[in-house]
């Protein structure tokens, strides 16, 4: 048994934890006026905004593709939000699938707060599915701070379970 959790299985909760949120926020739109201070995003369609953007910048990265002028790319609304995710991971899992991937090769690439970094292709992987799933649960505090109910199953183990 390989007690390690691959990367087709991060994306897999990536994108259950994306679909989920794709669905609240669909059902009630008004979740992406509420506040959220979480990355200095303003509201939540800003931090899922945020979310969609790093995943794609990672994905184009990672296929080699240049880097799109994020600050156009439209994601005001949930559709476009998710569509960008969307894409994201479809890139993603086309690079996972294919075996000539080199994934110890080290990358070098610049970020938003840190300056130019050198890190393996695996490491931007694994970061930019992780970064995703860590501002969902703060997406989650955040949405019900402003008042709205949900019972989001975001935990892995909720993911790749089923009841007894």
């Amino acid at each position: 048994m390989n007690s390690s959790m691959t990367a087709a299985e991060l994306i897999a909760w990536n994108d259950a934890t994306a679909r989920q949120w794709r669905d609240l926020c669909l059902a009630t739109p008004a979740i992406l006026d509420a506040p959220c201070d979480v990355a200095g995003t303003g509201t939540c369609s800003g931090l899922l905004r945020h979310l969609s953007i790093t995943e794609l910048r990672y994905a184009e990265l990672l296929a080699g593709l240049p880097a799109g002028d994020y600050n156009q790319v439209p994601a005001n609304t949930s559709e476009q939000i998710f569509a960008i995710h969307d894409h994201a991971v479809a890139v993603l899992r086309t690079l996972v699938e294919d075996p000539t991937i080199d994934w110890a090769q080290k990358i070098e690439f610049p970020t938003i707060t840190a300056g130019r970094r050198l890190a393996s292709r695996r490491a931007i992987l694994f970061h930019a599915m992780l970064h995703s799933i860590r501002h969902y649960a703060q997406l989650g505090t955040a949405v019900r701070r402003a008042g709205f109910e949900h019972s989001l199953k975001m935990d892995y183990l909720l993911m790749d379970s089923e009841p007894a």
